[in-house]
């Protein structure tokens, strides 16, 4: 699987378990990203990736561990590359 494969995957897998955590809908979580419905479900599903200033609003307004999360998207281009 290629890198930015593999940067969508752990992305969507984060945004899963968030949203689970939270118990709200694709539509509420698009909201506080401040993306489209749609733009939301491609990140979910893992068929984007997205611009830094959503990141950094995932961080930011659903206290993530941006070292963690980023230490995840290293793996991940680790892993591509074996």
């Amino acid at each position: 699987m290629a890198a930015n494969e593999k940067l969508k995957n752990c992305l969507r897998k984060n945004l899963l378990i968030k949203r689970d955590e939270l118990n709200i809908t694709q539509e509420r979580m698009a909201e506080l990203l401040d993306l489209s419905r749609k733009g939301y479900q491609k990140l979910e599903s893992g068929k984007s990736f997205c611009s830094g200033e959503t990141l950094v609003n995932f961080v930011n307004n659903f206290d993530v561990d941006a070292q963690q999360l980023f230490s995840e998207f290293s793996k991940a281009i680790e892993n591509s590359e074996e």
